[in-house]
């Protein structure tokens, strides 16, 4: 086999794999089953932050939330579609992981709440995936 056919034979491997990625159903809430969706954002004195997952009944919502900064503390929960508390209001310390399983259908809110904190911002990063 010659090098030019090997590649011709890996390019076409690859285009298949990923022509079978492509019809993988993403699950509510997003992400395939194995996708985690990343982001980062700054929470400062006194405010909260939220993210918003939607998520089927028996879907579970799972991942780390990491903080830094001068202080690397902050308040976190998440509720229900009703606003019911379904992971307790942790004081997270510079990281921790959680999951949540879902109870009902709807959009559950992640809180980050920084009112802890008289004069500085919280730097987090989330890593979460719905499966």
């Amino acid at each position: 086999m010659t090098v030019k056919t090997a590649v011709q034979l890996m390019l076409l491997l690859v285009m298949v794999a990923a022509s079978a990625l492509a019809g993988c159903a993403p699950l509510p809430g997003g992400g395939t089953s194995a996708s985690f969706i990343e982001t980062s954002f700054t929470v400062n004195p006194g405010e909260k932050h939220t993210v918003s997952v939607v998520l089927r009944a028996q879907h579970t919502v799972d991942g780390l939330v990491t903080v830094s900064g001068q202080e690397n503390t902050i308040d976190f929960y998440i509720n229900d579609p009703d606003g019911g508390l379904v992971y307790g209001n942790v004081r997270i310390v510079g990281g921790q992981s959680f999951e949540v399983r879902a109870q009902k259908d709807g959009t559950y809110t992640l809180y980050f709440d920084n009112s802890i904190s008289f004069g500085l911002p919280r730097e987090i990063a989330l890593r979460y995936r719905v499966r």
